[in-house]
């Protein structure tokens, strides 16, 4: 086996004005090893971000640097009107089993040029190539094409396409997986039989430097006591279910205690209580830390998480979490760290609440073991020689650059 010249992640979507939490979370893990000498590239599209779909040739084609890093961007569009775009059979393993038509549908919304996965046939014998997400096209394919050149970044977390055979079929080609957290990957083993031998867990990591301003956001922005929550508004993240939830317990706990979500787009508020659900929208990076550091509680009811930004930044800014029991992830992290409770059914979110908000001084030792638990565990360094040690234990010696980052030659 020729040996390993660099390593590419494989993303849809990748740049400073994309959003997403996986796409975020390969920003800064292809920016650490980079900073840390790793020969790195990235292989994406022209598109934006998942959220914008007619922004298809947002970043131009061709190389470019982001942040230091070489980017590769081939063309992009969406299903419609495109027609089937599939990598030529060529490039494909010759004995793939049949793809079931009705999974296919997350694998072919979305699509790119050809020469995309020609571009990872083509330098399959010196590159690891590290696809994700897990539910993408363009992770898919470049898997079965890499096959034991690929390491599988999946993201994965328990939704109804998890469980399509396809994906099975996707984690039994790549050579490894790396999760983002022990749930996550025992996850993957029951669902696709994953051998243990072929799994790691190198986490996610943070940006510890972010110092938020509990006054300042007091002072500027919102000044009452209030439970915060940041991210996307959608049924996957349950925030429907906590609006529902504080509405209830307002109308059983009057006071002065609201909740305040920030996010894009817009979110339904039930009638009578716009006073007590304030929707500050689309927030700055300062202001969003801020928020973590003035806010009583942070809750995340998601239960689609494979490891949950939010409840880390909330702790690195001393604030305890509240957690839907249902989501493995964010419950072990709240064992892991005694840095949060969760909550079953309404009962249990009153009952939490309550116990929070009673004790202050429990809410602050909450808060602080929580920032211990993530810088002792998910800075970017240890995140990044977690990396380094997980290649190294599935047989990858991982390349370094001699000089100046550049293109691939040939490319």
């Amino acid at each position: 086996m020729n040996e390993i010249r660099q390593l590419a992640l494989v993303i849809p979507w990748y740049g400073p004005d994309t959003a997403g939490g996986a796409e975020r979370h390969a920003r800064r893990l292809v920016e650490s090893l980079h900073e840390a000498g790793v020969a790195v590239v990235v292989l994406a599209t022209t598109a934006k971000e998942v959220f914008s779909p007619e922004q298809n040739r947002y970043y131009p084609a061709g190389w470019q640097e982001v942040n230091g890093v070489p980017v590769l961007r081939f063309p992009a569009w969406a299903e419609v009107g495109a027609g089937p775009q599939n990598p030529p059979a060529r490039l494909l393993p010759p004995h793939l089993p049949p793809l079931r038509s009705a999974e296919r549908h997350m694998i072919d919304e979305f699509w790119t040029d050809a020469a995309f996965y020609e571009y990872i046939a083509k330098h399959r014998q010196d590159t690891l190539f590290l696809p994700m997400p897990y539910i993408w096209g363009t992770t898919f394919w470049s898997a079965l094409i890499a096959q034991d050149r690929a390491i599988l970044i999946p993201c994965l977390h328990d939704e109804p396409q998890a469980h399509y055979s396809l994906y099975r079929h996707m984690f039994q080609s790549v050579r490894g997986v790396l999760f983002n957290s022990p749930p996550e990957m025992q996850l993957a083993q029951r669902l696709y039989g994953l051998p243990a031998e072929r799994a790691r867990v190198i986490g996610e990591g943070l940006d510890v430097h972010w110092q938020g301003d509990a006054d300042r956001f007091r002072q500027n922005v919102f000044p009452e006591p209030f439970v915060f929550y940041v991210g996307r508004r959608d049924q996957g993240k349950r925030v429907p279910l906590l609006i529902k939830y504080f509405c209830a317990y307002k109308d059983r706990h009057p006071g002065d205690l609201r909740l305040v979500l920030a996010g894009k787009y817009p979110i339904a508020v039930p009638v009578g209580f716009s006073a007590q659900v304030v929707d500050l929208g689309y927030m700055s990076e300062t202001d969003k830390h801020d928020a973590y550091a003035a806010a009583t509680v942070v809750c995340n009811p998601s239960v689609v998480e494979s490891f949950s930004l939010v409840i880390m930044e909330a702790w690195l800014q001393g604030t305890p979490v509240l957690v839907n029991a249902e989501c493995d992830v964010t419950t072990w992290h709240c064992r892991q760290s005694n840095g949060g409770l969760y909550f079953k059914g309404y009962l249990e979110f009153e009952a939490c609440l309550d116990y929070l908000l009673e004790r202050p001084h429990l809410r602050e030792r909450m808060g602080a073991l929580g920032k211990a638990y993530v810088q002792e565990t998910y800075t970017w360094p240890h995140v990044v020689q977690r990396f380094i040690k997980a290649l190294e234990e599935l047989g990858i010696r991982v390349p370094y650059r001699s000089g100046p980052s550049s293109p691939q030659a040939g490319a």
